[in-house]
């Protein structure tokens, strides 16, 4: 893990710090269409809900904030990553993940979703996939 370029690092969070104020909102339609695109991944979740998606949000915001230097944030994240492969998440949740964060990005930030930030994105969930599949190899 490195880190986003600095111009990526404040697109994202940027664009972040308009969702906060929606995160109730934001967090909902995140997992509503999760289960909408994967239904099997409902039974990976069998605590509560809501407890999960304020979790989503403070993990999201942990990420942004750590963005141009990932490396800092290595320990948790791949122990992160260690806790959802024991939770049953499996190697293609990520990329339906990933999709539904962009989705549910792109509906959230309307016209201020431009490629660019777009791009950040992906960039960022790339990076702390990557880790949190790999979680045992601090090298990749």
């Amino acid at each position: 893990m490195t880190g986003l370029h600095e111009e990526q690092a404040a697109l994202v969070k940027k664009s972040f710090i308009r969702i906060l104020p929606h995160r109730d909102a934001f967090s909902k339609s995140l997992y509503d269409r999760l289960f909408t695109v994967a239904p099997e991944a409902r039974s990976l979740f069998t605590s509560d809900i809501e407890r999960q998606r304020e979790k989503l949000v403070a993990t999201l915001a942990f990420v942004v904030n750590g963005a141009s230097d990932l490396d800092k944030l290595s320990g948790e994240v791949r122990a992160l990553g260690r806790r959802h492969k024991d939770y049953g998440v499996e190697f293609g949740h990520y990329a339906i993940l990933r999709n539904v964060l962009v989705d549910t990005l792109a509906e959230y930030l309307g016209d201020d979703f431009t490629p660019d930030v777009q791009a950040a994105w992906a960039s960022l969930y790339d990076e702390l996939a990557e880790a949190m599949t790999n979680p045992d190899n601090p090298s990749r």
